[in-house]
């Protein structure tokens, strides 16, 4: 973790408002459990419609120009998704160079490692280990055309940051390029609370994994039988808004936990929250009027927008304007 993550985790834990960024569930750890949540839980919808419109339409979402494109992937992950659109693009042009980006290095490099086995020499991979800022910093570097690719992982920033990270993407895009980002647009409040359910054994533990990163690696010693989890859904149709969940930790008793890798203590009163993401909330639900009103604040364009046929996610196109 770098000293500015780190500075930003402490800011957090020491705010009034006192939360742990969302980041930092995804360490090794967190990213495989998230990974085993999705792969065994039916009503987490998000990335099961992702895989079901990229099986059967992944083509839609590749423009078909003369240029070899270069994929570059923000937040990774297993990239299960993103094997859908190497295949497409190596179908295409032979061979693909591929810039994977993900947080978690330790996860990241263990995902690397099996598709250099499965692919060989038809897909070049360079990983970039880093958060979004620093690595589109090294990702501005690549030249020619480019399909970048955002899935899943915008829905967990705070608004003002989804839309200051898109700004930063159209820094690396040129008008050769085509950015593909994907938006939660269900608003069912019983599909929407059957996917985040807290009961749920396996969510739970992803949702205090930072809190046991905090015991793993800083040294703390956080009772996590003394904080309940709970969780909502807050609708808003506003256009300049989004739709989220919100999710807490609140305090059963006043507690204070010495973390001494961070140098600080987590205090909190009894009844007190812990909110587990910056910002509002997390998991952003979208209108369609919302997701053109970010683009259009991040100073791109939008090229296309495709959903999928049980209408929980699309597939936004942009250039650059």
């Amino acid at each position: 973790m770098t000293e500015e993550l780190r500075l930003k985790l402490v800011t957090g834990l020491k705010s009034s408002r006192k939360y742990i960024p969302c980041w930092y569930n995804y360490d090794e750890v967190g990213s495989q459990i998230h990974q085993e949540m999705v792969d065994c839980y039916h009503n987490y919808y998000l990335t099961r419609s992702q895989i079901s419109f990229l099986q059967h339409s992944v083509q839609d979402i590749i423009p078909d120009v003369p240029n070899n494109f270069t994929l570059v992937d923000l937040g990774s992950g297993d990239c299960s998704k993103t094997r859908f659109v190497i295949d497409e693009l190596i179908k295409r042009q032979n061979k693909l160079t591929f810039y994977p980006l993900d947080i978690s290095e330790e996860f990241l490099l263990k995902v690397v490692t099996k598709l250099t086995e499965e692919y060989g020499d038809s897909l070049s991979i360079h990983p970039v280990a880093s958060d979004y800022v620093q690595g589109i910093e090294q990702l501005k570097q690549i030249k020619g055309a480019k399909l970048i690719l955002w899935i899943g992982s915008m829905i967990n920033l705070p608004y003002e940051d989804q839309i200051s990270t898109l700004r930063l993407i159209s820094t690396m895009m040129t008008d050769q390029c085509r950015l593909v980002f994907t938006a939660d647009i269900t608003h069912s409040r019983e599909d929407i609370l059957k996917a985040y359910n807290t009961d749920l054994s396996i969510y739970r533990t992803f949702l205090y994994n930072g809190l046991a990163r905090l015991n793993r690696e800083e040294g703390s010693m956080i009772d996590l039988d003394k904080l309940s989890c709970h969780l909502d859904y807050i609708r808003n149709k506003d256009p300049e808004y989004t739709s989220y969940v919100r999710v807490y930790l609140e305090a059963k008793e006043d507690v204070v936990y010495p973390i001494p890798g961070l140098g600080i203590d987590l205090m909190m009163k009894k009844g007190e929250h812990l909110y587990l993401h910056e910002g509002a909330g997390l998991s952003c639900k979208y209108t369609l009027e919302q997701l053109k009103t970010i683009v259009q604040k991040a100073g791109l364009r939008l090229a296309g927008t495709l959903i999928d046929k049980r209408k929980h996610v699309a597939f936004c196109s942009c250039v650059t304007k």
